[in-house]
């Protein structure tokens, strides 16, 4: 018997499938493009929207404010700061389980989730008073 057809996990009716009965249908080309264009829409509109709201809201503040710059001191400093982060999630994911880093990353995503829909929330208007 051919091996492709045999395998359980290449989609094909002839395999036999799970214990249950129930195979995974074929993708289609369709259905892939249909897939890549909604990631694609659903990454790039809210960058758009978020970039064209910052500007409706920057051209209502005091032109006077000074833009944030770097200094050449902050600049020397970033690569030493950087590799002892860097350093530090190595210790971190060598260090502790999977199941209590998915732990982690799941709640600080969830606070943080929760955090920027009330500040959004809490600004659609945008008010020049919002800090």
């Amino acid at each position: 018997m051919d091996s492709a057809l045999s395998d359980p996990h290449n989609g094909s009716a002839e395999a036999g499938g799970p214990a249950n009965g129930k195979t995974r249908p074929p993708s289609t080309p369709e259905g892939i493009a249909l897939a890549y264009g909604s990631l694609l829409l659903m990454a790039l509109l809210p960058i758009f929207f978020g970039a064209l709201r910052s500007v409706r809201c920057a051209r209502g503040k005091n032109a006077s404010d000074m833009p944030e710059t770097i200094t050449s001191r902050d600049a020397a400093r970033f690569p030493i700061v950087a590799s002892c982060a860097l350093l530090g999630l190595y210790l971190f994911f060598k260090i502790f389980s999977q199941e209590y880093i998915n732990l982690l990353l799941s709640m600080y995503f969830f606070v943080l989730g929760i955090l920027a829909l009330s500040h959004t929330i809490r600004d659609l208007h945008c008010p020049a008073a919002a800090v």
